[in-house]
């Protein structure tokens, strides 16, 4: 009579079977499904039990594929954060570079503002000089007339 109600229990839709057979705490205390002693085509009252060992067996790969799953998902969770890990020091590394060459590309336009106006002084300063050299030639090459008219006495009379 108590078989035909756990069965009864076993057929109903979304009933979690599991939770009468273990504790809530660790659910992987027993080495087998109490699901898997019930036929799930059966829901007549009766209860086929399967053979324990090949269940064990079962549950047993069935286990190790799960923890092999879980330990790739860990794997890959811990490469995925791993490789955040180093876009994020990558892009802080070029955030500094960039923030790097604002300031020596800052520092070199005005170095160059500096070299553009000094080019500027000194254009002005030859332009100056170059002028000044050809007044100075002129007034030279006057006295050199005047000297050689005074020494040949060729020179105009002066009116008295």
């Amino acid at each position: 009579m108590q078989q035909n109600c756990v069965a009864n229990l076993a057929c109903l839709p979304g009933f979690d079977f599991t939770s009468f057979f273990l504790p809530q705490n660790d659910p992987h205390i027993y080495d087998f499904n109490p699901l898997d002693m019930i036929d799930p085509y059966n829901c007549n009252g009766s209860i086929t039990i399967s053979s324990m060992s090949a269940g064990t067996v079962d549950n047993q790969e069935g286990r190790s594929n799960d923890e092999r799953k879980k330990r790739r998902l860990a794997s890959n969770r811990e490469s995925a954060r791993r490789s955040r890990v180093r876009k994020q020091r990558r892009l802080n590394d070029l955030s500094s570079q960039v923030a790097e060459l604002l300031d020596t590309n800052q520092r070199l336009l005005i170095e160059l503002h500096h070299m553009i106006a000094k080019h500027a002084r000194i254009v002005r300063e030859n332009a100056k000089l170059r002028e000044e050299a050809a007044d100075l030639q002129k007034r030279l090459n006057e006295m050199e007339v005047e000297e050689s008219e005074a020494a040949t006495g060729t020179g105009t009379p002066e009116v008295a």
